[in-house]
């Protein structure tokens, strides 16, 4: 697009620009420090896969906080307000394959479109995935789309080329390969694969917003169609009611005639750009203000001495960030016996270590998992593992007694159960972190 950018495309580009590096910096710190949110907690689409566990049990899928949710809301919220706003003005992917769609404009000098019939098959994949995926987790409870997801491994590339590979190699290629594609044809992982984008696409289908030509003054330059990122032939329509609209108001800001050819407008009524960019702005901040205000959101899981101090610490919250110290501080074990008990050589491994960080110093492969066996077997808890293939039955150490915590520590579930406590299901068959 050739000449002066306008005032609201510079600051959509700004929107999008915030929230990479707000996005980015967040999936940064969670590789290198304690309670940083996990990217998968920051990520909206988290509050709609976890929505049925919660509405049926209370719970969340792992990885999953309370702050995804209050984020879902403002999605729902503001997809039926101004349709998709979130995908042309927050989504950080969306804003990963604008650079690259920008960057393919430069090089190749030229626009490539998908042929019509193809690009209409095309579309519909994404809705596809969206009940694919949900139905996946929703039956499972846990996040199956994650080993595929691009976002994801985007956020773990700070942690290495290599370890991003060995976890999300799929979702490694889908990112490049979304990433190329998107310098020939403008945001083709939006178009064709995001579930988030699709259930956007669902609520823009109620009318509250949209851009509207007026044809009496229409000069069909065919500019409005040209920067459309999302491909929608604007120059023919009355009113620009596709699903596949993502607010971006680029035909808007692009039409030569200065007649108001095309204008948007919410509920009926004619607005003006900039009161759309704030509103939505608002709307998508407004449920996580009332959140901080009410002192419920949070998106970072709770430590494990906050749930040990609360009754509510289980071997499954153990996560791959946990140090040593703090595994056995919480769960009130001896530090020498953990290690032991985990076949972990203490002196090569400081006590201040995060498990997902132990096996580089042993110079082996190591599990967080395994610290989880270790300490069910030393609290006397059944724990059938990640992948269930550890026993379900507390096994005491040999010649040991199961070890309770310790006077200091607040006592946990496993600890304060009476001895002739049936284990219930759920405690058995509960999802395990991944060491991350």
């Amino acid at each position: 697009m050739k000449g002066k950018l306008s005032g609201i495309q510079l600051a959509r580009r700004i929107s999008l620009g915030f929230f990479l590096v707000l996005t980015t910096t967040i999936a940064f710190l969670h590789q290198k420090l304690q309670n940083i949110p996990a990217a998968d907690a920051i990520c909206p689409f988290g509050g709609l896969e976890t929505l049925y566990k919660l509405i049926a049990g209370g719970e969340l899928v792992k990885r999953i906080e309370i702050g995804t949710v209050f984020l879902l809301v403002s999605i729902v919220i503001l997809g039926i307000v101004l349709a998709r706003f979130f995908c042309g003005w927050i989504c950080a992917l969306g804003a990963l394959q604008g650079i690259f769609g920008s960057l393919g404009r430069r090089i190749f000098k030229k626009r490539f479109t998908v042929p019509a019939k193809l690009d209409n098959v095309l579309r519909y994949f994404k809705y596809v995935v969206l009940v694919a995926i949900l139905y996946g987790t929703w039956t499972t409870g846990t996040l199956i789309i994650r080993p595929y997801d691009p976002w994801i491994a985007y956020s773990h590339l700070s942690a290495g080329i290599a370890e991003v590979w060995a976890e999300f190699a799929i979702g490694l290629i889908i990112l490049i390969v979304s990433l190329l594609l998107s310098m020939l044809y403008e945001r083709a992982f939006c178009k064709y694969v995001c579930p988030l984008g699709a259930f956007n696409a669902i609520l823009a289908k109620v009318p509250m917003f949209r851009i509207k030509r007026e044809a009496s003054t229409c000069i069909s330059c065919s500019m409005c169609d040209k920067a459309c990122p999302m491909n929608i032939d604007v120059m023919k329509a009355d009113s620009v009611d596709s699903a596949e609209c993502i607010s971006c108001m680029e035909c808007v800001t692009i039409c030569p005639t200065k007649k108001g050819t095309l204008k948007t407008f919410l509920a009926g009524k004619s607005v003006a750009l900039a009161l759309i960019a704030g509103l939505g702005l608002s709307i998508y901040a407004a449920p996580l203000v009332v959140g901080h205000l009410t002192g419920t959101l949070r998106f970072s899981a709770a430590s494990l001495k906050e749930q040990a101090t609360k009754g509510t610490l289980k071997v499954e919250d153990i996560k791959g960030s946990s140090t040593w110290a703090q595994v056995a501080d919480s769960f009130g074990i001896e530090l020498h016996r953990l290690y032991k008990e985990a076949g972990v050589d203490d002196k090569k491994v400081p006590s201040d270590t995060k498990l997902k960080d132990s096996g580089p110093l042993m110079g082996v492969e190591f599990e967080a998992d395994t610290v989880r066996v270790a300490v069910a077997k030393i609290i006397g808890v059944p724990y059938a593992g990640e992948k269930g293939d550890n026993p379900t039955t507390p096994q005491a150490v040999p010649g040991t007694a199961p070890q309770a915590p310790s006077p200091s520590a607040a006592p946990t579930p496993a600890a304060s159960a009476a001895p002739s406590a049936t284990p219930t299901a759920a405690s058995a068959s509960s999802f395990a972190l991944e060491a991350r």
